[in-house]
């Protein structure tokens, strides 16, 4: 089976269909964000773009949904590393798969090195049902802020 993939901005190059983010105003495309605290060179992501939000405590869940047909998902994000304290850096996602929940988490607390990391696959699953399937990835934490820079998703 050959690889496809699902950027931020393009969609499923193959289908064209778009990812949701919800909330839509809780979302910036991050490549062109003047007001985000983070602006990480747009040569190292996937087709040059990303959706950055970020999720405060008492704030609504903010999510990034898309369907794809396959037996494999990897689902890629931009991770910061900023020393500065006040910036929101801290990840703390939960994914849904198909309408279920997941066990699987991924967590990230900044290492202060000013470092971004790209292609940081936040999830991979395998030997699924060739079927088509609806995945959502979450920041929805009540205890800590987190953030989210979304960069793409390949599955198989």
């Amino acid at each position: 089976m050959e690889s496809r993939f699902i950027d931020d901005q393009f969609g499923d190059l193959v289908t064209g269909t778009l990812p949701n983010y919800s909330p839509a105003t809780g979302w910036t495309q991050g490549a062109t964000c003047t007001g985000c605290g983070f602006h990480p060179n747009a040569s190292q992501a996937f087709n040059q773009t990303w959706h950055d939000t970020t999720h405060h405590t008492t704030d609504e869940t903010r999510s990034v949904q898309f369907g794809f047909t396959g037996t494999s998902l990897d689902v890629f994000c931009i991770i910061p590393n900023p020393s500065d304290p006040n910036l929101t850096s801290t990840y703390n996602l939960t994914f849904e798969l198909d309408g279920q929940p997941l066990g699987e988490t991924f967590t990230h607390i900044s290492d202060s090195t000013n470092v971004f990391q790209f292609n940081v696959s936040v999830l991979s699953l395998e030997n699924l049902s060739l079927a088509p399937h609806i995945f959502t990835m979450m920041a929805a934490s009540t205890i800590v802020n987190s953030t989210l820079q979304f960069d793409y998703a390949m599955y198989t």
